[in-house]
């Protein structure tokens, strides 16, 4: 008979291809009672380009004996550990101590050098596995599986030098495409002040003062005027930052009078704003005047480009939590379409390398620049 060392030698982990489908769903259903992963979800993550499936074959006999799936995001330095199963005649055998290092290696290679997870409370032997090998809690999910269940949030630093930020923000997901700039702004303000109640309403509320009416197309977004002067409504001390004087986003309206609104609305808040004293800067800025501001205790909404992490050209607005000598960490209010596996917690303190960030924070081909920032009033 072939002895367990033997046979756990001729282990050998590899990328899934659509010939491990079978197997894998089978795994699946021996493995877990709720919350399986079906076959289109495999074969999706098979092909996917920010996704890496891994399984690990018995060289012996060919077959599937575990598997770890980790997905990521481009340009963001964090992964997310989103699956994983060992054949329960194998598991206590160091298989999954050796599917989660692959994961960790897989990561790395991405350059994600912070691995998170979510793991039930109810499944003890996977909560020390990962403690062991240097995972940490971070947040509690409660009623987070389909049978109720509470998930554990962890998460490992795979590069010494890298930090994770703890984030000031509690979550809120942008619940329409162009209510990126409400979202962020709720949450900075609710970061400011409990007080400030996230819900739709006020996500709406601040949409319709904040919003320039037309964009490329469909419904218009937020300029950081209209979002500043929405927070100062609310009694927030705020500054904002522009590198172009002049409505922004104007050049890419192609009717006229469609045009002709965006500026009346822009030079219209700009009177709002002098009106109010509030701060506006034109000009190019950079990373260390976002940081400087930050450190004074201010929050800030930064518009981004959404190509540099999901191939779109839109523009796009996300908080900044933080800064450390490698990273500067924002939160995005889009969690990613529907069949994109990511949480509220996977936006939080997102961290992102601070050259990438830097190309990231000039949107177009006129590298168009702005930041709204947000403080309590003094008194």
């Amino acid at each position: 008979m072939t002895s367990n060392a033997t046979r756990f030698a001729n282990m050998k982990c590899r990328l899934a291809q659509d010939g491990d489908l079978g197997a894998l769903c089978d795994l699946e259903n021996r493995s877990f009672d709720v919350d399986r992963l079906n076959r289109r979800a495999f074969k999706r993550f098979v092909s996917s380009q920010t996704a890496r499936l891994i399984v690990m074959e018995d060289a012996t006999s060919g077959g599937v004996v575990g598997y770890v799936l980790v997905i990521f995001r481009r340009n963001v330095a964090l992964a997310r550990l989103y699956s994983m199963a060992v054949s329960p005649d194998l598991r206590r055998n160091g298989l999954g101590r050796a599917l989660i290092e692959r994961a960790e290696e897989c990561s790395l290679d991405f350059g994600a050098p912070i691995l998170r997870l979510e793991v039930s409370l109810k499944n003890k032997n996977a909560i020390s596995l990962f403690a062991s090998m240097g995972y940490g809690e971070f947040a509690l999910y409660p009623d987070y599986y389909p049978d109720h269940s509470d998930a554990l949030r962890m998460e490992k630093v795979l590069v010494p030098h890298a930090m994770r930020i703890p984030s000031p923000i509690h979550f809120y997901h942008q619940t329409l495409p162009f209510t990126c700039g409400p979202a962020a702004l709720m949450m900075a303000m609710n970061a400011l002040d409990p007080s400030v109640e996230m819900d739709r309403n006020l996500e709406i509320a601040l949409w319709r003062e904040a919003t320039t009416i037309f964009m490329t197309s469909g419904h218009g977004g937020c300029g950081p005027l209209g979002l500043a002067l929405a927070a100062h409504k609310r009694g927030f001390d705020v500054e904002a930052l522009s590198s172009r004087d002049g409505p922004l986003f104007v050049d890419t309206v192609r009717k006229p009078q469609n045009r002709e609104v965006v500026e009346l609305v822009h030079y219209d808040f700009a009177r709002q704003a002098a009106e109010a004293d509030i701060p506006v800067k034109t000009g190019p800025f950079g990373i260390d005047e976002i940081e400087e501001r930050t450190k004074q205790g201010k929050m800030a909404l930064v518009l981004i480009s959404q190509y540099r992490i999901y191939g779109d050209k839109i523009p796009h607005w996300v908080v900044v939590t933080g800064f450390d000598d490698r990273f500067v960490y924002i939160t995005d209010p889009d969690i990613g379409e529907d069949h994109e596996p990511f949480t509220g917690s996977d936006c939080l303190s997102m961290p992102i390398l601070r050259h990438e960030f830097d190309l990231m924070a000039r949107y177009g081909r006129d590298k168009l620049q702005a930041a709204v920032f947000i403080d309590t009033k003094a008194g």
